[in-house]
């Protein structure tokens, strides 16, 4: 039997390569029969990338999330739905919420000294603490120091400014305490670097928490 190729074709990658072009994808060959008297050398399909079928198990579920409230905590969950820690409800509920959203707590605590009477705090990752009295949720606090990024619905966390705060929140009043440069928006409080408009927060609290003043 006679065989043949196409010569043409390789002399054609041949030349594009010697120009300095990239080559077209490389091509498998394979020799098929042809009138069972003559092979013809001819260029197979080239395969299918295979990371197309994967593209859409790339991008994972958004993690779950919690957001801060002036009545408590809102916890996002990676579906989507969301679920309200509201002050006043045990911690036996609260804390479990609040875990589905942020794993399990870093740490727990007792100070006999509040103002309010002795408070219990749950500590989470990025600086959250929760705080219960006689076992019920109280009150939150956070601050910058662990970088959690924890902000309200409207975005507003430690790292906005007064300016913004006072746009996501009417009322908002900002004086120097004997705590620092301390805000209000309604039930939610916090520090300013300072009173101008510029000024970021930099601790942030709701309910009833510790404070010494």
């Amino acid at each position: 039997m006679t065989k043949f190729s196409l010569c043409a074709g390789i002399a054609a990658l041949t030349l594009l390569a010697a120009c300095g072009e990239a080559p077209p994808p490389a091509v498998n060959i394979t020799t098929v029969e042809v009138d069972n008297s003559t092979n013809v050398t001819v260029p197979e399909p080239a395969a299918e990338p295979a990371g197309n079928a994967a593209v859409t198990n790339t991008a994972e579920a958004a993690a779950p999330a919690v957001a801060l409230a002036s009545d408590g905590l809102t916890i996002v969950l990676d579906s989507g739905s969301t679920r309200h820690a509201n002050f006043g409800m045990a911690r036996d509920v609260v804390v479990p919420m609040v875990s589905a959203g942020l794993g399990k707590p870093t740490g727990t605590g007792r100070n006999e000294e509040c103002g309010q009477g002795p408070m219990d705090f749950v500590d989470f990752k990025g600086g959250l603490d929760l705080e219960f009295q006689d076992g019920k949720f109280v009150g939150w606090d956070v601050d910058g120091r662990e970088k959690g990024g924890y902000t309200t619905m409207n975005g507003i966390g430690v790292g906005s400014t007064l300016k913004e705060l006072r746009a996501a929140f009417g009322g908002v009043t900002a004086e120097n305490t004997s705590l620092g440069d301390e805000f209000g928006a309604g039930d939610l409080g916090g520090l300013l670097t300072s009173l101008k408009p510029d000024a970021t927060i930099t601790h942030l609290w709701a309910g009833s928490t510790c404070q010494f003043r």
